[in-house]
């Protein structure tokens, strides 16, 4: 649903991107014109630079908005004194990676001009809003968000770009995220020369899936930096302008303040996934009672006290000595309360502890929840499997099922299928080293003896092989049928006509191709394979079929083993085959059925193995729809797993 306002300043932006390219005014020009429409007492927009107290310029930009008492717009270029200049954008038509770094550069030397102290008014700022916009880009969003990250890597957070816009593609910019929460708002730059303080939150750069409503959300963060750049201005509601524009975004990296107040990157190891915070501590009253909870949180060259429960956390941080408390800060989150990030270590909190164990009538008990930490697998987080099958699939399914019955659901269904396909690869395994063994054996005559016109074999693998191949194909037709069926019912895709008759899956086929005709493309090629699986369990378990020995030849003196075949194929080959098949399968249905449950806007995008992060190589990665990286469609594929 959209505001009156919201609704003028879209289409005022499809003028912009339908004037894209003409001939006549340009890019810059025609943005003046269409802010102007929107902007009322005392700013005004025009093409011009700025000027400080110590007489140094800005880079001339397409539009600045600035406050102004002449109520004339200006189609010359102006000069605006630094104090009154409130943002700044960098204009271009299209945006490619030396662009921004071009542009990154033109806003930092704005943001660095020297500005009076801001008034002693609540919320005031005096901070130059940077602003990049573009009609259109020249690579996809994603790397420019990674671009963005890296040059902000190499200077200080007050002069790092506080938006790219690019017209009806999508916004990077940044949003507030507290600890155990996701992100919550815009970020707007503080003031120039404000009080140092280390607030509890992450700063995260996003890329916003706005479309066509992207220079509402440019607006819409512009209005609000200027409501609060001069209280009281005439300028639209920024609620107003967001309607219309979707609350999803994809995080790309985060910072946190660092004690002297600039924002630093979050280290690789705090990221969800890899990070197992200390346990918390348990205040409680003479009778037991609980009264609230306290926990330590790393954070860059210090640390945050969070408490949660109705103590007054205020009273709690005196514990931690007068120079210590003089920083403290809270920060309230409903029933949670942060402190700033403090000059601390684990060893202070614990000895903060320890203080108010001794001068208080309060008792502390670290929380005994235990945790069970099992072992999956003997690959680690590095192997293909791992990384894609179970830690890439389950990013995906956070995204994709935020509604907590329905990842239970799912849950419930793919626990089931990782398991069991885990404990079939184990047996494909022990299947071709079984083989790959006694083959060595007999060829080295270690089990096998020429004897006159006789050949005499000392060793049989018959019985394990058959065993293990029945496991083989019970457990792989479990993985296909069962697993994979309730996973796909889960995500509401059914496939269950993949093991119908061929009249039944035919007609499956016909239905499906009307929803969803990738899918139905690939289950039509998946059949020439699972068909042939099912059936050779079927035949080992229902007509009493079993596998046929292994045989020996005597050629030139030299023993050799040959297997036994399976469906027309060697045995080893048909299980490397099978299991190759059944794992592509697996990630590539399950990854297409939580990829249509993506929020509108978010897709997924295939990483080639060039670019696979080493030590979680997962191959499927979160992206924008318009204007990121290629959307990736299921296709058949006969390529092995660790290929593809």
């Amino acid at each position: 649903m959209t505001s009156e306002i919201s609704a003028q300043i879209h289409r005022a932006s499809e003028h912009l991107a339908q004037d894209t390219g003409s001939a006549g005014s340009s890019v810059g020009h025609r943005l003046v014109v269409v802010l102007n429409q929107f902007l009322g007492w005392p700013f005004r927009a025009a093409c011009g630079r700025a000027v400080d107290s110590n007489g140094r310029k800005s880079p001339h930009f397409a539009a600045a908005v600035y406050t102004s008492s002449d109520d004339k717009a200006s189609s010359e270029p102006v000069e605006i004194p630094a104090d009154a200049l409130a943002c700044v954008i960098d204009v271009c038509d299209c945006i490619g990676l030396d662009e921004l770094s071009a542009a990154y550069a033109r806003i930092a030397a704005a943001k660095a001009l020297r500005k009076s102290p801001t008034p002693h008014l609540d919320g005031a700022t005096n901070a130059t809003l940077g602003i990049i916009f573009a009609s259109t880009a020249a690579v996809p969003l994603e790397d420019l968000a990674e671009e963005l990250d890296r040059l902000n890597r190499k200077n200080p957070n007050g002069q790092w770009p506080d938006m790219l816009v690019v017209l009806s593609k999508g916004t990077i910019s940044y949003a507030v995220q507290f600890p155990c929460e996701g992100p919550s708002g815009d970020y707007l730059p503080p003031a120039d020369g404000a009080p140092t303080f280390t607030p509890p939150m992450y700063i995260v750069l996003v890329i916003k899936p706005a479309a066509s409503f992207a220079f509402n959300k440019m607006c819409a963060v512009l209005f609000a930096h200027l409501a609060i750049f001069s209280p009281g201005a005439c300028v639209p509601k920024w609620t107003e302008v967001l309607r219309g524009v979707t609350k999803d975004a994809l995080t790309v990296c985060g910072y946190q303040y660092d004690l002297a107040g600039q924002l630093r990157p979050v280290a690789p190891e705090f990221y969800n996934g890899r990070y197992v915070s200390p346990r918390p501590v348990h205040v409680e009253d003479q009778e037991g009672r609980r009264l609230g909870t306290l926990q330590f949180l790393p954070w860059q060259d210090g640390g945050v006290v969070l408490l949660q429960g109705q103590l007054p956390l205020e009273g709690l941080l005196i514990f931690l000595g007068k120079d210590v408390f003089k920083r403290a800060g809270i920060v309230r989150r409903g029933d949670m309360q942060l402190s700033y990030a403090l000059p601390i270590t684990h060893a202070d909190f614990a000895d903060m502890l320890g203080r108010l164990q001794r001068q208080s009538n309060m008792i502390l008990r670290t929380d005994s929840t235990s945790f069970v930490v099992q072992k999956l697998s003997e690959e680690g987080s590095s192997a293909p499997f791992m990384a894609r099958i179970f830690l890439g699939i389950s990013r995906l399914r956070d995204s994709a099922l935020p509604d907590r019955a329905k990842r239970q659901d799912f849950d419930k269904g793919y626990e089931f299928v990782l398991m069991t396909l885990l404990g079939t690869q184990t047996t494909a395994r022990q299947i071709v080293k079984l083989l790959e063994d006694h083959s060595g054996r007999v060829a080295r005559g270690e089990v096998a003896r020429i004897v006159g016109p006789n050949l005499h074999i000392d060793e049989t693998i018959d019985k394990e092989l058959r065993r293990q191949t029945e496991d083989f194909l019970n457990s792989s037709v479990r993985v296909l049928k069962q697993g994979m069926q309730e996973v796909a019912k889960a995500l509401d895709v059914e496939i269950g006509f993949l093991f119908k008759k061929l009249q039944t899956f035919t007609n499956g086929i016909a239905v499906l191709r009307a929803s969803d005709p990738e899918l139905a493309e690939y289950l039509l090629k998946t059949r020439e394979w699972s068909e042939r699986l099912v059936e050779s369990r079927n035949a080992l378990e229902h007509a009493g079929s079993v596998l046929p020995r292994v045989r020996y030849e005597h050629i030139h003196s030299q023993l050799r083993m040959e297997e036994p075949y399976l469906a027309g194929q060697p045995v080893s080959k048909f299980i490397t085959t099978m299991i190759d098949r059944l794992t592509c399968f697996v990630e590539e249905v399950t990854a297409h059925c939580l990829q249509k449950r993506l929020p509108e806007g978010i897709s997924i995008t295939e990483l080639p193995p060039s670019k696979r992060d080493p030590d979680s190589p997962a191959r499927f990665r979160l992206s924008v729809k318009h204007g990121g990286l290629q959307e990736w469609v299921i296709t058949y594929h006969q390529s092995a797993f660790v290929d593809s």
